[in-house]
């Protein structure tokens, strides 16, 4: 850009810095917020001006004449229109940024995008940004009104949300950046992204990273998709929270096909699964197999769970009831590795889980309680009881809930499903009982509520090899065909 061209833009920013006396510091300028002790530099390429191209490094298409990498304290604004690329193997680490709404930002496969700016700098997406097999983090403040786009290429090309650089790549690393070390927590500030009431955090493709005890913070929609799932970190955090504006609505992760949230990477020296506090809304929408959620699970009020279609399952279940529709599944599960896709399995860290099926005869659904409880009904107990409970069930025993209990090896001592019994405690303070076997068209006996099915079918208890290893000995499942439910345990 020319001398002249500097000037003139240098004339129109320094007009708009001007401001009344106790102006706030948030007013807007060129589409970009103010933000204290920074220059913006104002995106002119493509969108801006038709006749340049989208290429982040050329110097020509910044307001400063100087591309944002050759800059000491970028704070780089994309006014609406402009559409900038941060091509493969490009890495932009700026302060801040602001994309304006009808603005995109894309980063090519490879590409990395680092926000430094805290409380009093934060970025901002009010347009769209598209992060393609590639890299956002750093430990900034990213605020989210527009639409962030989290876009794996499959198993060879995720998309990563991270702190730190050195979390997921060799160095070299920015000059400042706190070191990572095999075992230790991060000592100073951790990334966050809030997603504002109107905001969307979307997630396809495949496996998107959540690394090195980054936060993000819902009130608007966390949507999974087209066989995307996340893998988080332990020491990271998903708030779901309620609108922050005094309008009705709360933030929801919503899986619209079999996507997951599942456990990430351990190396960060954190023992505990990543946080989920779901104080917002949890739905599966579709997809007719299982979607899980791994984490250190709270559900504190008004916090909600809706499943409208397959099964969903919770790290331990949870305190207050899901909403659950006919033919759907809810209950608790845990998978061994973070695949897509992944079932339940049982292994040393999860050692039983259950699930309910609604019938699909139920036309409204039923409200489902899952929780294993902490302590045993006796010493011949495997495993610990569980409550799995369905207020408003329609259950028959030609249409009834399926019941499946799935038990770790290192439980079972050397036991398999036909030695196993299934008991039933009806009520509060009233004894377990066992259950008879299924007849052979499944029933339950006469006068009975449930029974174990034994019939020797695909979907009745059995064996079943998990992929823990070669030698590893059978896990098992129990499957119950009910028409009530209660307190249930196997011994």
């Amino acid at each position: 850009m020319s001398t002249f061209g500097r000037y003139v833009v240098a004339i129109v920013l320094g007009t708009s810095l001007l401001a009344p006396a106790g102006a706030s510091q948030s007013s807007t300028i060129l589409d970009c917020d103010a933000l204290p002790g920074l220059t913006p530099n104002v995106w002119q390429g493509l969108g801006v001006d038709p006749d340049a191209d989208d290429q982040w490094e050329n110097d020509a298409n910044w307001s400063l004449g100087i591309a944002p990498l050759r800059l000491s304290d970028p704070y780089v604004c994309i006014p609406s229109g402009g559409t900038p690329v941060i091509g493969a193997g490009q890495e932009a680490q700026l302060v801040a940024l602001d994309v304006a709404a009808d603005a995109e930002l894309t980063v090519d496969p490879g590409g990395k995008l680092f926000l430094y700016g805290g409380a009093l700098t934060p970025s901002t997406i009010r347009g769209r940004v598209e992060v393609i097999g590639a890299t956002i983090g750093g430990p900034g403040r990213v605020e989210v009104s527009g639409s962030l786009h989290l876009r794996s290429l499959g198993p060879s090309g995720p998309a990563n949300i991270t702190t730190r650089e050195c979390a997921l790549f060799a160095g070299p690393y920015r000059l400042g950046e706190e070191p990572c070390v095999p075992g230790l927590p991060i000592i100073g500030a951790t990334g966050r992204i809030v997603v504002d009431d109107d905001g969307v955090v979307d997630v396809s493709g495949g496996r998107v990273n959540l690394a090195d005890e980054f936060e993000i913070t819902v009130h608007g929609l966390l949507r999974v998709h087209d066989d995307g799932f996340l893998a988080a970190d332990h020491g990271t955090r998903l708030e779901l929270l309620p609108h922050s504006a005094a309008t009705p609505g709360t933030g929801t992760l919503r899986f619209e096909d079999d996507g997951d949230y599942v456990e990430g990477s351990n190396d960060s020296g954190i023992s505990e699964l990543g946080t989920v506090v779901n104080q917002g809304l949890i739905v599966k929408s579709g997809g007719n197999g299982t979607s899980l959620l791994t984490g250190t699970y709270s559900q504190p009020a008004p916090g909600a769970v809706t499943v409208g279609s397959g099964t969903l399952l919770l790290p331990s279940g949870s305190m207050t009831p899901a909403s659950v529709a006919a033919g759907a599944g809810y209950g608790s599960g845990r998978c061994l590795t973070p695949e897509p896709g992944c079932l339940a399995q049982t292994f040393g860290a999860d050692r039983q889980n259950v699930q309910l099926q609604v019938p699909t005869e139920d036309s409204t659904g039923a409200s489902v309680l899952i929780r294993e409880l902490s302590t045993a009904s006796s010493a011949l107990d495997i495993g610990y009881p569980v409550e799995a409970h369905a207020t408003g069930l329609s259950a028959t025993a030609e249409a009834p809930a399926i019941l499946s209990f799935r038990y770790d090896e290192r439980v079972l001592n050397g036991r398999d499903w036909t030695s196993i019994d299934v008991f039933r405690r009806a009520s509060d303070g009233a004894p377990y009982v066992a259950l008879q076997p299924c007849l052979a068209n499944g029933d339950q006996p006469r006068g009975q509520v449930a029974c174990v099915d034994r019939r020797g079918l695909a979907g009745s208890s059995r064996n079943v090899v998990d992929a823990e290893g070669p030698g590893s000995a059978p896990d098992v499942i129990m499957v119950v065909r009910t028409v009530g439910t209660s307190r249930w345990v196997a011994r």
